[in-house]
């Protein structure tokens, strides 16, 4: 039988799924998976993680990313101390402005842990001991204030706040620091948050071979391979998904809307809008209102 952890077995509240977790020492842990993220620090000693598919050692410094689904493992444990931020990727896409615009966010969330397991990368993010140092104090205080969520308000907030700090921190340290495996990884990132960043207008096939350097079909097969759709039909999906959240939270017309989200077309844009939501704009608008 296959270990699964859940969420309802680890986060105090369903409306915010985050929670620190602190390993002093990890003791080994056959394989299995979660239905959430986790994001692994890895402190001090040593170890191995492992997949279905390969493993890699770990030591002080070591950053990275499991996500949902994902079996994997520790063995070969020696005084291995470390963190893990449990997280759902959702308390974080519509609140964090710019936070998908950064590279560091789609390579390090997004792309590696599916690259890694896929193709085997031969190293890991590696923070220097003054890097490891500085995020820390936000390892220890997200710690205290997550469990201190059932009894003190403002908890939530104040762990949100030191997520967000930390997050940026790491998003910022991967795209400085580039390793020799994964610049592939880098430079899809770099398409993913170029259309991220104009998803008010359309963007075209050159435009991302300038960002990335590629040719158009090596471009459309690694994106393919990443996101599992071409450039353009992830960026039309990004642009109706900020469509559904003006239509949920503004009075602006379809048309506006269309318009705002790069559609001169109207009916171009009730077509796309049909063909990623299985309705109309107006079905969409109607359905929202007799839910509120």
């Amino acid at each position: 039988m296959k270990l699964k952890l859940l969420a309802s077995d680890y986060f105090y509240d369903p409306d915010f799924k985050m929670k620190v977790i602190e390993r002093d020492p990890e003791l080994p842990y056959p394989l299995h998976s979660h239905d959430f993220y986790e994001l692994v620090v890895i402190i001090s000693g040593k170890g191995t993680h492992f997949t279905q598919t390969n493993a890699f050692p770990l030591y002080p410094g070591n950053v990275f990313v499991i996500t949902p689904g994902l079996e994997h493992g520790y063995r070969d444990v020696e005084n291995l101390r470390l963190y893990n931020i449990l997280f759902d990727e959702k308390l974080f896409e519509h609140s964090l402005f710019d936070i998908r615009n950064m590279s560091g966010y789609h390579a390090m969330v997004r792309l590696e842990p599916n690259f890694r397991n896929e193709n085997g990368l031969s190293t890991l993010m590696q923070l220097t001991p003054s890097q490891l140092a500085e995020i820390m104090p936000l390892l220890e205080k997200m710690q205290v204030e997550c469990d201190a969520i059932e009894s003190d308000i403002g908890a939530q907030s104040i762990a949100f706040a030191y997520m967000v700090q930390l997050l940026v921190t790491l998003f910022r340290i991967y795209c400085e620091h580039r390793r020799k495996d994964n610049l592939t990884i880098l430079h899809i990132a770099d398409a993913l948050s170029y259309l991220e960043a104009n998803l008010d207008r359309k963007v075209s096939t050159k435009e991302l071979m300038g960002i990335t350097n590629m040719s158009a079909s090596t471009l459309n097969r690694h994106f393919q391979n990443a996101t599992g759709l071409s450039p353009v039909e992830f960026h039309i999906q990004r642009r109706i998904g900020k469509a559904c959240r003006l239509i949920r939270t503004s009075n602006l017309t379809i048309g506006e809307i269309a318009e705002i989200t790069g559609f001169d077309d109207g009916n171009y844009f009730s077509r796309q809008f049909r063909k990623v939501m299985g309705m109309s704009p107006l079905q969409y608008r109607k359905n929202i209102s007799i839910f509120v």
